[in-house]
């Protein structure tokens, strides 16, 4: 998981992921549902709903530690824009950059991008790169990767030369994570929590999971402390009232990182009048998080509905995607009961069949229900039948999973329209369709 970041821009669209509290968002190292000002460093991939701006540059998708450890890639969008992107130093970023608004950033704005099979591959990125008042660019190409350069205008991927639909994306992330947040709230709590000389300390002895909750308190100075079983997750529900002050400069630890989630279940925004290293995910949708002028960081996924960044902070956000694998997420969303128009009313026999083509990696093709009816595509392991992916949709859609192309899988539809699953890529070694 460390080593995979963004979403390919060749189907743009929001997935729920079994176990997996950020959906297809673990991919982005910060998911920001509303505006991001002044940041200057996310280690892996960045989504912005709305403005992005800036009074210097930034960098996306380098790695940890400014070691490349995120691959080139030849179509993961590493940089996702809603609205308008006014950056005034370089935008440098591993991957694809796609705008949705007005698009300006610094001189010497440089994007790598890693290369496919495709021998017309070099083509398509100049026309998806394409700017005004630039005849004579073309893509660098440096071996193992190709350059996009910005040293005459401005470049990124228009949003609709994609045909991707941007505004829908973060609706579904917004609607999908505020779900996952009513799910986490439900969870039973079997950890402890003791605030001691202005430390906390959470302890916990279950093997899988541990779930605290903890009664945000501003005398909270020394380190937020995790004590559980080594790769056990440990969910901290966070109560502070509508805002919460940081005042302590550590939560939690390196090595627990990416089994860690800490959810705010009631701030309205956070404010860090300390430099603080948060060890863990955040999962925040509706908090506007104020970050501290001369640095901290986030060192996991983050979901905030907005990130201000004061101008010279060092506040960074850093690559340590949660493990997931978390139980009682429950599903979200409720299936409407079918209207006539979606008889009939019980889900038909769809008979198995086996089929073995398509690009490498990819299973895509295109849902066909005989009514503008829901449904719910389910990709599983053949062998153990584990649900790795979940596609939901309603009417005719386009759907795609990434997959392991030496591994067998089961595609299996649920629906109660009469329905047609058209395969475009099974680029996998078996896949058996079942519904």
């Amino acid at each position: 998981m460390a080593n995979w970041s963004g979403v390919p821009y060749q189907d743009l669209r929001w997935q729920d992921v079994e176990g997996q509290p950020f959906g297809v968002g673990v991919g982005y190292n910060g998911l920001i549902l509303g505006n991001l000002t002044n940041m200057i460093d996310s280690e892996g991939a960045l989504a912005v709903a709305g403005s992005v701006t800036s009074n210097r540059g930034m960098s996306v998708g380098f790695g940890r530690g400014g070691k490349q450890t995120i691959p080139y890639d030849p179509f993961a969008v590493r940089f996702l824009a809603g609205g308008d992107v006014n950056i005034a130093g370089a935008l440098t970023v591993v991957g694809n950059v796609v705008g949705d608004g007005s698009f300006q950033a610094g001189a010497g704005s440089t994007y790598l991008i890693g290369k496919s099979d495709n021998p017309e591959q070099k083509a398509e990125l100049a026309a998806l790169y394409a700017g005004n008042g630039s005849p004579y660019w073309s893509p660098q190409d440096e071996g193992s990767h190709y350059v996009i350069s910005s040293y005459d205008t401005p470049r990124y991927i228009p949003a609709p030369r994609l045909s991707a639909d941007v505004p829908a994306f973060f609706a579904a992330a917004a609607e999908s994570l505020g779900c996952r947040v009513e799910n986490i709230a439900a969870l039973q709590t079997n950890g402890n929590a003791v605030l001691e000389e202005n430390q906390l300390l959470l302890t916990g002895s279950d093997p899988l999971q541990n779930v605290f909750d903890v009664t945000w308190d501003d005398a909270l100075t020394g380190a937020l402390l995790i004590e559980t079983p080594e790769n056990s997750l440990n969910i901290v529900r966070i109560r502070s009232g509508e805002n919460l002050r940081i005042g302590n400069g550590l939560w939690g630890s390196e090595a627990q990182a990416e089994h860690t989630l800490y959810v705010l279940m009631d701030a309205k925004t956070v404010d860090m009048p300390v430099a603080t290293a948060i060890y863990g995910s955040v999962l925040a949708p509706n908090t506007v998080w104020n970050a501290n002028g001369s640095g901290g960081n986030i060192n996991g996924n983050a979901v905030l509905a907005g990130l201000n960044v004061p101008r010279g902070s060092g506040f960074e956000l850093h690559w340590y995607p949660f493990a997931g694998g978390m139980q009682g997420l429950g599903e979200c969303g409720e299936q409407p009961e079918a209207s006539v128009d979606d008889e009939p009313q019980t889900c038909p026999a769809c008979p198995e069949q086996t089929v073995c083509s398509g690009q490498n990696g990819i299973i895509s093709g295109v849902m066909l229900p005989s009514g503008h009816c829901r449904w719910r595509l389910k990709l599983q392991l053949l062998d153990t039948r584990q649900v790795l992916s979940v596609w939901q949709g309603c009417g005719m859609e386009a759907f795609s999973f990434e997959a392991d192309p030496q591994l067998d899988y089961l595609l299996l539809a649920e629906t109660c329209c009469h329905y047609e699953v058209r395969l475009t890529s099974t680029g996998v070694r078996s896949l058996t369709l079942r519904g």
